[in-house]
């Protein structure tokens, strides 16, 4: 069977379902993982509501049990979920079902270790392509089990524990018909919060919208419902639960900077050390964590780097401006969405008037995030031609991951997605004026490369 090597992404497997991902797929990579993964006994699995996920979990599960290993299925959880009940139980390892917030046709796999670190490019899961491409896979032995577990209720009263709110909140969530369904409401509600979901149940056709609420399209029921009811807050989570997006009393959309600037503050005015963020992060959020007693660390882009990169620089916080960030002072090492809305919503609690602690938070001059399209072949080639020419011709620019240009009076970045045919790009300016100065520069660029960028 032709498997394509471009569904191994570099911190997951995803592709379209069955085209991409397929029962073979999950077969190989579990047994695959299974190989790889040598000293571990004892794996937890779980899985989103796709509606490939039920039989892609159970091809996944005869892998692993065919190369040794002893199964515990969580059942249909979000992918947190899945991280508790690795690091909180134990467990030497574990993989989730899910495609996170891509449309409903796609799916995935993602591999963890023992406390719930990420499989990602530069420690496995290129091995792992490699034997599942190639078939070089070994069954053990002797068979594991399996057996069953319910932990979502321990799961809700663990995050209960860890937050103290000054006052009860009036917040609207909206799960997106994706794999958190009702759990961030019966957390609130534990903590006192009248609380309603809109798209609760979880559903793989995802009939309301993606679950992606880092596209503005995507939170505008969000937005209505959280004005039509005067919440003080409203709560978007993505397909799978590791990111949230966040909507003010106003129904204005906070931007994942102006998140992240909410949680290293309240982070730093506990403990002063380095922060950990991503080569999208805007210069505004570099200097206002220098002024807020920290040090900025700039890493790769992808939650597995930025938590290496926590790990490496025993920082005190790090986060993805699309939303994955580590609390590895008040939490486990791993992204969790719900985790994220809590602390938030704690922050909400503490100001008087939270919008406008918002309003007083430093503002970048930034474009959106522009997708381009660029078939996964050609994604490293592009990116590595214009490197070449900003080196050639001396530019000053940023390489680890993909190109960040400096300009006088700003950046442009160019890098490839590791989880779509797109190559990304993102401006920023120190005015109105310079933002558009620096786009017109960035294009100009890029689009000798074949990175064309076109505004909607």
């Amino acid at each position: 069977m032709k498997i394509n090597p471009h569904a191994f992404k570099a911190y997951d497997v995803r592709g379209i379902y069955p085209d991409d991902v397929n029962e073979e797929v999950a077969y190989r990579s579990g047994l695959a993982y299974a190989n790889f993964m040598k000293d571990a006994k004892k794996i937890v699995v779980g899985s989103d509501y796709r509606h490939s996920s039920p039989a892609l979990k159970k091809s996944l599960i005869e892998g692993l049990v065919d190369g040794g290993k002893d199964v515990t299925d969580i059942g249909e959880v979000p992918t947190p979920v899945l991280y508790f009940g690795i690091a909180h139980y134990g467990y030497d390892g574990g993989i989730e079902i899910t495609a996170s917030h891509n449309p409903g046709e796609y799916n995935g796999i993602k591999f963890q270790k023992e406390k719930a670190i990420p499989v990602y490019g530069e420690n496995g899961i290129y091995d792992i392509r490699d034997a599942v491409i190639n078939n070089e896979l070994v069954k053990a032995s002797e068979k594991g089990k399996i057996d069953s577990k319910e932990i979502v209720d321990e799961y809700i009263d663990y995050l209960a524990s860890k937050i103290k709110l000054k006052r009860p909140l009036k917040i609207v969530i909206d799960p997106g018909n994706g794999a958190c369904g009702l759990i961030p409401e019966k957390i609130f509600k534990k903590l006192g919060c009248e609380v309603e979901t809109i798209f609760a149940e979880p559903d793989g056709d995802f009939p309301n919208h993606i679950a992606d609420p880092y596209r503005e399209e995507n939170v505008q029921d969000l937005k209505k419902r959280v004005l039509g009811t005067k919440a003080d807050l409203g709560i978007g989570f993505d397909g799978d639960g590791d990111r949230v997006g966040l909507i003010d009393k106003k129904g204005r959309i906070v931007s994942g900077e102006k998140q992240l600037m909410v949680l290293y503050r309240k982070v730093l005015e506990e403990f002063k050390g380095k922060i950990v963020m991503e080569v999208r992060t805007s210069k505004v959020v570099l200097d206002d964590i220098r002024a807020n007693g920290g040090e900025p660390v700039m890493a790769v882009a992808g939650h597995a780097y930025v938590l290496d990169s926590v790990f490496k620089e025993g920082a005190v916080f790090g986060g993805e401006t699309t939303g994955h960030i580590y609390f590895p002072k008040h939490y486990y090492d791993y992204d969790d969405g719900i985790f994220t809305a809590l602390k938030l919503a704690e922050m909400a609690a503490e100001k008087e008037n939270f919008e406008d602690y918002l309003d007083s938070l430093p503002t970048a001059f930034a474009s959106k995030e522009y997708f381009v399209d660029c078939p996964d072949e050609k994604k490293a080639p592009r990116i590595k031609a214009l490197s070449d020419y900003l080196r050639e011709n001396k530019y000053e620019f940023l390489d680890i991951d993909g190109v960040r240009i400096n300009f006088p009076n700003g950046w442009a970045l160019a890098r490839p997605s590791n989880t779509t045919a797109h190559i990304k790009c993102r401006m920023e300016g120190d005015t109105e004026e310079d933002l558009v100065d620096v786009k017109k520069k960035a294009k100009e660029i890029f689009s000798k490369f074949e990175i064309d960028i076109k505004e909607d």
